[in-house]
């Protein structure tokens, strides 16, 4: 077993040097992570198994927003929190153990984002009906639940697809750009991504929000369907975005 260096060092050594471009993520959970890494190194947790606990404690933070109590609500909270300090955490064990070289733990890592974050969606509609009694909220719950999943699907099968038409070509510029909108990383052709990346990301703050204004019920229901409101625009946005974009020219088979 590697020797397992001081704090200070395994910060330097295993923690990501590009610019990160998540204020929260950078200020807050890359100070925290490194000390549980550190204790998942000592133990001999696997970055694999890192990922997997993270998912579990994300999922069963999300779901219980679906009880609709102001308690379970700030549990519920306070483990997505966890789960995102947990997420930076994998990515440090696999560094450090020289792990990271193949996609099985990425893999691992966006099953668990996926299903939390689709899970979170479902249960905070059910958190607002159970508090408030608005049997709406169920569906606009269920509807970012399952609609968010699918554009993200289309795009990404649309632009492997077109890949694997070119296997051992570069890519071309209209798929460039359709890259470039689904993982932001500068604020090129991306100003709002980018600035809400930089500034909220990660949506588990929405969530901490929410179980705050959980103990008055009337803010609780309009912070839900303000969100609610402006994901659907979002929503509407993006697929026309990836309308625009994917307008690429595909190679011929």
């Amino acid at each position: 077993m590697k020797e397992i260096p001081r704090i200070s060092e395994l910060r330097l050594l295993r923690q990501p040097t590009a610019p990160d471009i998540c204020l929260y993520r950078k200020l807050f959970t890359r100070r925290i992570s490194i000390y549980l890494t550190a204790i998942f190194l000592r133990s001999g947790m696997s970055a694999n198994g890192v990922s997997i606990l993270k998912g579990f404690i994300a999922c069963s933070g999300a779901l219980l927003f679906a009880v609709g109590r102001p308690f379970f609500f700030l549990t519920g909270a306070f483990l997505l929190q966890l789960s995102f300090v947990l997420d930076a955490c994998d990515g440090e064990v696999a560094r450090f153990t020289g792990t990271s070289t193949t996609a099985g733990g990425e893999y691992l890592d966006k099953l668990g984002d996926a299903a939390s974050r689709g899970l979170f969606y479902g249960a905070w509609g059910w958190g607002v009906f159970r508090l408030t009694g608005d049997v709406r909220a169920l569906a606009a719950g269920t509807v970012m639940a399952g609609l968010w999943l699918v554009i993200r699907f289309c795009s990404l099968e649309t632009l492997l697809e077109s890949f694997w038409n070119h296997i051992g070509s570069p890519a071309e510029q209209g798929e460039e750009e359709s890259l470039n909108r689904l993982f932001v990383r500068n604020s090129d052709g991306n100003r709002i991504e980018y600035l809400l990346s930089m500034l909220f990301h990660p949506w588990m703050n929405m969530a901490a929000l929410a179980a705050l204004l959980s103990f008055y019920p009337s803010f609780f229901s309009l912070l839900f369907w303000g969100y609610f409101f402006l994901w659907i625009v979002n929503s509407f946005r993006k697929i026309r975005s990836g309308f625009v974009t994917s307008n690429f020219q595909r190679p011929k088979i």
